[in-house]
């Protein structure tokens, strides 16, 4: 019955978090008596086949529902369904801490999973229970679902964030700065960072980049980024022989489709190209690749995002920008356990440099 369960469930990959069809599978099936209080959860790798899953996606959905108090695990002998007899641990949660994802319909859950992959083990570390909130209704929920919130995303008005401090919220913003007083925030400097990574470009030699824009929709990061570009040009507007405007939200396909045009039509007015978001970057690329443009020989490209990953798939040598994620989420779950236990703790509000890295055919 289980391993047809799991089958159904590989259908269905739009969700929040690469985990979160496994996470919900195994906690209905434990609901509906399914798998039996004591009974072995399957084993990771068997669970990482069946959900088209990494293993270690699969050790951060069982770590979700330890912390859930749903399931226990068992050194040496594995995961197993909690007995309703067997003792919960010793020590008590201080609170739980609640996180909004990008839902499933955007294109920034690489980004969640990152930070994901640090905090789950961080509140375990800290005894505090994680749940995921909506991305676009963190007004719509009560103390029941969290004593804590992470705000990835954002867009809000301060009003509504002091709203929920008086309702008994701890929140602290994760890449979104506000300067209200009691406000904490852990962020990047977008427009100042994207500035940096420009001029670095500009001391490569490069006097004229070109850009990838966002149409009007573009959240608070993207516009920041944006400007940075427009500081480091020393422009005031968009220079067309310079920019490719896209819309938000669309496939890659379309993607690609637009930059191809955009390098057929423009390519000669200038010498490197400076990409905004991570997003973007596969698009980017598939659209050198199709022109036959030689990278970086013929172009430089720039991407404002983590996307080391991509070069062992596509093997073209590209900058990019990291912002230290692990050390942003390691600071705001441990400010919100201090705030959790004694709520006179100093609002924190810090911002972070990111690393320019380059990268080439010997790395």
């Amino acid at each position: 019955m289980l391993d047809s369960m799991i089958k159904k469930s590989s259908l269905r990959k739009n969700s929040e978090v690469v985990y979160s069809p496994l996470v919900k599978e195994l906690e209905d099936s434990i609901r509906r008596g399914m798998l039996a209080p004591g009974e072995q959860i399957p084993p990771e790798n068997l669970l990482a086949e069946q959900f088209g899953i990494s293993r270690s996606s699969v050790r951060l959905g069982l770590t979700l529902l330890e912390n859930r108090g749903i399931v226990v695990k068992r050194p040496g002998k594995g995961t197993f369904v909690r007995n309703g007899a067997e003792e919960m641990p010793s020590k008590k949660p201080v609170g739980t801490v609640g996180i909004n994802i990008m839902p499933p319909e955007e294109r920034e859950n690489w980004y969640s999973s990152k930070i994901m992959a640090t905090l789950l083990p961080l509140c375990n570390e800290r005894n505090l229970r994680l749940s995921v909130i909506d991305a676009e209704h963190t007004d719509s929920f009560g103390k029941e679902f969290a004593d804590a919130l992470v705000l990835l995303f954002y867009n809000g008005s301060c009003e509504k964030l002091l709203a929920l401090q008086q309702a008994g919220f701890e929140i602290i913003l994760f890449n979104r700065i506000f300067s209200h007083e009691k406000i904490a925030y852990v962020s990047v400097n977008y427009r100042y960072e994207s500035e940096k990574a420009v001029r670095f470009l500009l001391g490569l030699g490069h006097e004229k980049i070109g850009l990838i824009t966002v149409r009007p929709d573009a959240g608070p990061s993207t516009v920041l980024r944006e400007s940075g570009y427009l500081d480091a040009m020393r422009q005031k507007m968009f220079d067309p022989e310079l920019t490719c405007s896209v819309d938000l939200g669309a496939s890659d396909a379309y993607y690609t489709e637009k930059i191809e045009d955009f390098l057929k039509r423009k390519r000669k007015n200038f010498s490197a190209f400076f990409i905004p978001n991570g997003s973007l970057a596969v698009p980017t690329f598939l659209a050198c690749m199709r022109l036959g443009i030689r990278v970086p020989e013929e172009l430089e490209l720039l991407c404002f995002d983590d996307i080391a990953y991509l070069y062992p798939i596509y093997r073209i040598p590209f900058h990019y920008v990291r912002m230290p994620l692990a050390s942003m989420t390691a600071d705001a779950v441990n400010y919100l356990a201090a705030r959790l236990e004694d709520p006179s703790v100093p609002v924190l509000k810090r911002l972070y440099p990111v690393e320019i890295c380059e990268r080439n055919e010997r790395t």
